[in-house]
């Protein structure tokens, strides 16, 4: 087939922040480009290209500051920082003359925000007649803001917990004004939050999942808490909803969307998902958990939503009730999770968007967590048929060992245990204690009460 017959699809993803690969280093394997490949084998009618500014998360495999690999029948635009406006990179967008533009977007940190900038790249390709996949910049805005979302999803008659908002410079400033005697915005806060339930859950409006956030057990911790330095922004004071924790994800456009069951999640002493400490296992497809139910709502939520692309939710299971705590609309370390369990790669994920399948078909699938690896132990781990992918990110710019990165470990076997098993057998150090505690205790529950 001619190229210029081909169905034109342009994968795209901004990149706010600064990035220097001589500090920090994600490893992939499968690599990016070798998931490419498959998409591009998979699919000869249809000419794929890259636009994206560095690292390019998801499409690209770096080597310090360079691209490390690809597949040639791939084009890859790197957009420079000095041209990278809405405007400008929706120019870079356009010049592939796409039928088709697919964000890709990721995250960083500190402000999860990219899903705004795509989403107005996405909205100037629109205006220019060129189908894009990316949810919308309001979208994005209002799911980046965590008070904004519980609000949202509150109108959406989805059950959330009960929370605050505490809005930094009229607490902690506004009583120093001349004239004030007395700060009652403060007063009016600290009173609801002093009637919410507890353990309560502090964390900043719009910080990337769950870092920096307190738990904290009584009205006079949290009051301490955000009348201390400590508090240098605006917070949210939401409880801690008792129950299990998990995570899915919904993929898709124009209304139509794939709901995925949900995986559980380990939580860790005080509660709550650690991103680089949990343990996530699944599918959880039934017994008490009321999957109908959650799947129904979720199709409601991502319609009045409008979403467009993939968004991640977290979720709380607590006395026969499912809770949104949060939803992120970006691929997410679950993307990569699903797309294992459905035998897919995140770009096959990125193409379906477009048209979804009605259901996933999904196998058991597990992802933990494990110190850093040598390119030996990636590719031994590998070479074992349960384990499916190996994702690293290395920090060489830390000072402290909790910062030093860490490797995900995604298996797949009809007995999860059974195959973490034999990894611990064969590379003890690599299967952590506590990690191994915690993948036995959420498969025997999800064993235990998917069979209700």
């Amino acid at each position: 087939m001619d190229s210029t017959d081909r169905k034109k699809i342009v994968f795209f993803s901004t990149n706010s922040n600064h990035f220097d690969g001589t500090k920090i280093s994600t490893k992939v394997r499968p690599t990016c480009a070798e998931q490419l490949k498959m998409l591009a084998d998979a699919h000869p009618d249809t000419a794929f290209s890259i636009v994206t500014q560095k690292p390019g998360t998801f499409l690209l495999d770096m080597d310090g500051n360079d691209i490390k690999s690809s597949d040639e029948r791939i084009r890859c635009t790197i957009v420079p920082d000095s041209a990278s406006s809405p405007e400008e990179f929706a120019q870079a967008v356009m010049a592939e003359k796409p039928d088709i533009a697919i964000a890709a977007t990721f995250w960083v940190d500190p402000f999860d925000w990219l899903t705004v900038k795509d989403g107005l790249v996405a909205e100037i390709l629109r205006r220019n007649g060129i189908r894009a996949i990316a949810h919308s910049s309001d979208t994005g805005i209002e799911m980046f803001d965590k008070f904004r979302t519980h609000m949202a999803l509150k109108s959406l008659g989805m059950n959330v917990a009960e929370a605050v908002y505490v809005h930094h410079w009229l607490f902690v400033c506004a009583g120093t004004k001349g004239r004030v005697r007395e700060n009652v915005y403060a007063e009016y806060v600290l009173e609801k939050i002093r009637s919410l339930r507890y353990p309560v859950v502090i964390k900043d409006t719009v910080g990337l999942s769950s870092y920096g956030m307190q738990v904290v057990g009584t009205f006079d911790e949290a009051k301490s808490f955000l009348l201390s330095r400590r508090n240098s922004s605006d917070r949210i004071v939401e409880e801690l909803i008792p129950g299990e924790q998990f995570g899915t994800e919904i993929h898709g456009s124009d209304g139509k969307y794939k709901i995925y069951p949900p995986l559980m999640f380990s939580v860790n002493q005080y509660g709550i998902t650690s991103p680089k400490q949990s343990v996530k296992a699944g599918p959880v497809t039934g017994g008490k958990y009321r999957i109908a139910e959650l799947e129904s709502s979720l199709m409601t939520m991502a319609q009045k939503l409008n979403l467009s692309g993939i968004a991640q939710v977290d979720l709380v299971f607590s006395d026969g009730k499912w809770f949104v705590i949060e939803v992120n609309p970006r691929i997410s370390g679950m993307t990569t999770t699903y797309a294992v369990a459905e035998g897919k790669t995140i770009p096959e994920l990125l193409l379906e968007t477009e048209n979804p399948d009605a259901k996933p078909m999904l196998k058991p699938v597990m992802n933990f967590k494990a110190p850093i690896l040598s390119e030996d132990e990636m590719e031994q781990l590998l070479s074992l048929k349960q384990v499916k992918l190996v994702n690293q990110i290395e920090n060489y710019a830390a000072t402290q060992k909790r910062e030093v990165g860490y490797a995900e470990i995604i298996l797949s076997a009809d007995d999860l245990m059974d195959a973490l098993d034999e990894i611990r057998e064969k590379f003890p150090h690599i299967v952590e204690e506590n990690f191994y505690r915690s993948a036995a205790a959420i498969t025997e529950k999800i064993r235990r009460d998917t069979a209700l």
